[in-house]
């Protein structure tokens, strides 16, 4: 990177060399005081390419020492300048001998072959048809300047070999100019910022204006063209080697699509104007360079609206489909909904499940599977969408079956990321969007559900008892009850399960089956289990006698971090040890690990007892047993149904305790409704049961009396 003092030197003998040119008019003095600031410039610039190269590296640094070698020549003919007119004695144009004009073309040569060596590249055909044009924009638009600046120079200095030598050299330094101007737009990618590249374009009219400077400073000898605008190139210089930023990528855009044909159409049309005015006549090249500049112009343009219309197209697609499946997105899909077509909305069961257990590549190509699946049973006059998450939707012209064959396919696995995975549904049913968002709600659970009035009625009433049990949380409005588990055969007190229960002020109950499912929707479940843990906890500190107390946790509390901590402000509040605490889960909240098997483990390791309550009735259960950390299970009601039927009913239940009993884990039969149920359980290796024979849910003081007799809690 160039000295910070570099620029403002160079910016000062810019200054300094305008102030010497407008007071030279009025008043002699040395013609050797003008090219100090020249000089200097120049120099300031060679200095600055060298800092630059120091700093940069690979092709960037071989960039910037080749231009610093190009600027050493131009410094060198600025010098030798000085030198022909210390040793010449002239009268009018000042003198430019051949070693400077051979210098100065060196120069220029060494700056346009440095700049075609740079890399470009990393454009589509569009956009390189587009730079192709630009470039020949900008090709003709020079070369129709150059007709008319070669009749303005041929008229002033005549044919003799100085003056083609000057011309030579004065059009090699535009052409320099316009090598760098058609490197940036012809450029996909460059390793000199973009920035830079713009400092060094104007470089290239510093030929032909030194030379019209040096018809016009004739009245002053001791001015000259050459002094005036050195400087400039020099600072211009110095701006280029500190220039910072991204390398010059070429981004197609209506800002350059507009400016390229319209400056080189003002320029051009200026120019015309200048010459016609002043010669009364345009030449042949003017008159052919223009229309071929207007053609361009025009296929330019055409070219650039084309781009724009495929943008335009490829934004308008976008912003109507959805990102990951390709399918229509929610916005575009419930603008399309219109009378007489069928909404169906579809959501995927444990996806999350699926997401946080095989990780989010794998849930995204489930999705894409989903949504391939989707399009081919939906058919060609249907819009299929992604809504959001695993949330999906179709529209139908007219009443379809659908619904029934798309459940129907869900029996067959879809592959995705090596997997073959089976996908349930809830499907809800609409002649709206509205609608079919009401009934998918009710279908949670992998149902079809049809719209109808009553689903209104029950959404009210869901939003209700939300209400409702916010307000019941603060006014403490709930009570737990505790179900013995006993130990068989003789049904001694062993433990108990907390059962949390609902009354309303009025007297009336309200069924957990109604609301622990609303506070799973709206949140409230973790507040709630909350206060079902320390309620929980507080009276597990007044019984000692008993070896555990169970308190059942939601999948959507495993879901949050803090529940661990929550659990060991409880019991450390309460005094409990953490062992008398039993937390029960479902199979269904751990099944797929994730974040809910990360927070089983943090329980497990705080040292209360995990038990998978329901066991055997959700997902791959014998393989939780070796992934979550299980101290018991609880088997559910329906397999101890069946006992003391058939060899094949009873089958499940006597294979489970034989597994328990191998892995080390206890076992608690629930659901237990008969004396003849608990004897056969006895049999089969239970030693824990619960259920209504042996004690309904009963408030804490009847614990307490249970406690106190430590009789049996059934005959």
């Amino acid at each position: 990177m160039p000295r910070a003092w570099y620029t403002p030197l160079a910016v000062a003998a810019a200054l300094a060399e305008i102030v010497l040119i407008a007071v030279g008019t009025h008043v002699a003095f040395s013609w050797l005081l003008v090219w100090v600031p020249a000089v200097s410039g120049l120099a300031l610039a060679v200095a600055a390419y060298r800092s630059a190269t120091a700093s940069a590296e690979g092709s960037l640094r071989t960039f910037w020492r080749r231009v610093m070698v190009a600027m050493t020549a131009v410094l060198l003919a600025a010098v030798s300048q000085v030198a022909d007119l210390a040793t010449t004695t002239w009268s009018g144009m000042p003198p430019i001998g051949a070693r400077t004009l051979l210098l100065y073309v060196v120069g220029t040569l060494l700056a346009i072959a440095a700049l075609l060596r740079l890399p470009g590249g990393g454009r589509s055909r569009s956009r390189l048809t587009t730079a192709v044009l630009d470039v020949a924009v900008v090709a003709v638009t020079a070369g129709i300047g150059a007709s008319a600046y070669q009749g303005w120079f041929i008229d002033r200095f005549g044919v003799s070999g100085s003056a083609w030598w000057l011309n030579i050299a004065m059009m090699a330094i535009a052409v320099a100019g316009i090598v760098v101007v058609v490197k940036i737009m012809s450029a996909g990618q460059s390793p000199v910022p973009r920035a830079a590249l713009w400092w060094l374009a104007p470089v290239g009219i510093a030929g032909p204006l030194s030379t019209v400077l040096m018809t016009l400073l004739l009245p002053w000898p001791h001015l000259n063209g050459s002094a005036a605008v050195l400087p400039f190139v020099g600072l211009l210089g110095v701006l280029a080697a500190r220039s910072e930023g991204p390398a010059a990528v070429s981004h197609q855009s209506s800002r350059r699509g507009t400016a390229v044909p319209l400056v080189a159409t003002g320029l051009t049309s200026v120019l015309l104007a200048t010459v016609y005015v002043r010669t009364g006549d345009l030449g042949t090249a003017q008159v052919a360079g223009t229309v071929a500049l207007l053609l361009l112009v025009v296929a330019r343009q055409a070219v650039a609206l084309a781009e724009n219309a495929r943008l335009l197209g490829a934004v308008a697609h976008r912003a109507a489909h959805d990102d990951l499946t390709g399918l229509y997105n929610r916005r575009h899909f419930t603008e399309a909904v219109a009378p007489g077509h069928t909404v169906v909305m579809i959501d995927l069961r444990d996806f999350r499940a699926i997401n946080d257990g095989l990780g989010p590549e794998a849930g995204d190509a489930l999705l894409v599977a989903f949504a391939g699946r989707l399009t081919e049973l939906a058919g060609p006059g249907a819009v299929v969408a992604r809504i959001g998450g695993d949330e999906f939707g179709v529209l139908l012209p007219g009443a379809t079956d659908f619904a029934a064959r798309l459940v129907a396919a869900t029996a067959e696995p879809l592959r995705a990321a090596g997997h073959d995975m089976i996908v349930d549904v809830s499907v809800g049913i609409g002649d709206s969007y509205r609608d079919a968002e009401i009934a998918l709600r009710e279908a949670a659970g992998g149902r079809v559900v049809r719209y109808d009035a009553s689903l209104e009625c029950e959404l009210r009433q869901r939003a209700t008892l939300a209400a409702d049990l916010r307000r019941a949380l603060t006014d403490g409005e709930f009570h737990l009850l505790y179900q013995p588990v006993v130990a068989l055969p003789g049904g001694e007190l062993d433990g108990v399960e907390s059962l949390v229960r609902w009354r309303r002020p009025t007297g009336e109950v309200v069924s957990p089956a109604d609301f622990i499912p609303v506070a799973e929707d709206t949140g409230l479940i973790v507040e709630l289990g909350a206060w079902i843990l320390d309620t929980a906890c507080a009276r597990a500190a007044t019984w000692p006698g008993l070896r555990s107390v169970a308190v059942n946790v939601s999948a959507r509390q495993l879901l949050d971090p803090a529940l661990p901590d929550v659990v060991a402000a409880a019991l450390s509040r309460h005094g409990v040890p953490p062992s008398r605490l039993t937390i029960e889960i479902t199979e269904t909240a751990v099944f797929g690990g994730g974040r809910a098997l990360a927070t089983v483990k943090a329980l497990s390791a705080l040292g209360v007892s995990i038990a998978l309550d329901d066991f055997g009735t959700g997902h791959s259960s014998l393989g939780l047993l070796r992934t979550c950390p299980v101290d018991a299970i609880k088997v559910d009601k329906s397999f101890v149904d069946g006992l003391g039927g058939t060899p094949e009913q009873e089958a499940i239940v006597t294979a489970l305790t034989g597994i328990a009993e191998t892995m080390g884990l206890r076992t608690v039969a629930e659901g237990v409704e008969t004396a003849e149920q608990a004897r056969r359980l006895h049999q089969l290796g239970y030693r824990h049961a619960q259920g209504f024979h042996f004690a309904r849910p009963l408030p804490a003081e009847a614990i307490d009396d249970l406690l106190r007799q430590r009789q049996p809690a059934a005959a």
